[in-house]
């Protein structure tokens, strides 16, 4: 088990890894390696609710955009989105 999975989590990891695998393996065209990365890699991603601290935040954002693929997950889902000032302003009540 990789070292950043909590004691106790082992096996619920584990049985999620190879779920993600299986859906890859029927979605995607894609090698061995990069189905069980990219499960692996979902499952022990920061989620949602998850305490940071300014510090890792930094360095979170520092990585992803060392990347060779900053603005999608391994999926193919967007992690990064593009909204115009004038949408922001009109979110927050600003227009």
């Amino acid at each position: 088990m990789p070292p950043d999975v909590k004691a106790g989590e082992e096996l619920t990891v584990l049985k999620d890894i190879l779920a993600d695998y299986r859906e890859n393996e029927r979605e995607k065209d894609l090698d061995v390696k990069h189905k069980v990365a990219a499960s692996y890699s979902c499952k022990a991603a920061v989620k949602a609710g998850d305490k940071l601290s300014e510090q890792e935040m930094r360095i979170l954002v520092d990585q992803l955009f060392a990347t060779s693929m900053p603005y999608v997950c391994p999926h193919g889902r967007p992690i990064v989105i593009k909204i115009s000032l004038a949408e922001f302003d009109r979110r927050f009540g600003r227009t």
